[in-house]
């Protein structure tokens, strides 16, 4: 356990390597001018330190406290970033549980993105061996905000209506059917579609149709697609956000089959919503989970 620890706090150094130094050096130079202006006034005699090496010691030694210094702060402390501002909103990187945050509440309404599949399922498969094709995993984002809506109170069936009565109120019709599939909802819509169901607070989430489902009930999009889908919810954001805070989870690493990276998706996500800050009106937070910063550093 020890030593999976250790490695772990490896990885987060070695993610954050850059971005590491990159303080280090900027802590120096501080360290640097205020050294600069305290020897104005005071002598190194007036402080007692007259030898050479003494000097040199102190100095070294404050340097490599600056290292550990910038390396606790970049590495373990630093929760967010501002990657991208203008006069009507922002972009932030923060680690957080968004499910955690989410089911929360707070002062003020937020908006949160749930990925789903193009059906809008909501069937979570706890066992595999009770079924042959399995639906929703239990593990994805999307099957634990299922969970968790469940544990609040809400019942499927109401998840179904405020779904239903949502695509229909945006005049969403669907573009297939699933003769086929033997659970599960059979209309499908275009990727990009977004439902928005209510939570038990504040908070409002929005169900971002990001995978299509095959034969075998295995979800799956291209990054291509990946692209286009957050484009349709940066559109959906523009129309309905009302300068809302919009929170939105990495996408395309695990259960959408993307084979993207957490980097790489990060970096996806951040660059499609700074193409379209014209119309980003209020904050954007893309979160990473606080349990992958071995993975992916807000540094970028």
């Amino acid at each position: 356990m020890n030593e999976d620890f250790g490695m772990k706090i490896l990885y987060v150094i070695n993610q954050n390597v850059l971005y590491v130094g990159k303080c280090w050096i900027k802590c120096i130079g501080g360290f640097a001018t205020i050294l600069s202006i305290f020897f104005l006034f005071i002598t190194w005699d007036d402080i007692g330190i007259t030898s050479l090496n003494n000097k040199i010691a102190l100095v070294i030694a404050i340097i490599i406290i600056l290292l550990f210094w910038s390396m606790l702060w970049i590495c373990f402390i630093k929760r967010k970033k501002v990657i991208w501002q203008s006069a009507s909103g922002k972009i932030i990187v923060r680690y957080a549980d968004l499910l955690e945050e989410s089911f929360k509440g707070g002062k003020t309404e937020r908006l949160y993105v749930i990925p789903v599949n193009s059906a809008f399922d909501t069937i979570v498969d706890e066992d595999i061996s009770l079924c042959d094709k399995p639906l929703i995993s239990p593990y994805s984002l999307h099957g634990r905000w299922i969970k968790k809506m469940l544990e609040a109170g809400k019942k499927i069936e109401e998840i179904d209506e405020e779904i239903k009565t949502c695509l229909q109120r945006q005049k969403k019709i669907p573009c297939g059917f699933l003769e086929d599939k033997e659970k599960g909802k059979k209309e499908i819509y275009d990727l990009g579609t977004v439902a928005m169901v209510k939570g038990y607070n504040k908070n409002i989430f929005l169900l971002l149709a990001l995978t299509n489902l095959d034969e075998n009930n295995i979800a799956h999009v291209s990054v291509e697609k990946m692209e286009e889908v957050i484009r349709e919810l940066i559109y959906f954001y523009d129309q309905h956000g009302q300068g809302h805070e919009l929170v939105i989870p990495l996408m395309g690493t695990n259960f959408s089959r993307a084979g993207l990276t957490h980097n790489d998706s990060l970096r996806i996500i951040a660059s499609m919503f700074q193409l379209y800050g014209d119309r980003i009106h209020g904050n954007v937070s893309i979160i990473i989970y606080k349990g992958d910063k071995d993975k992916v550093t807000i540094d970028i």
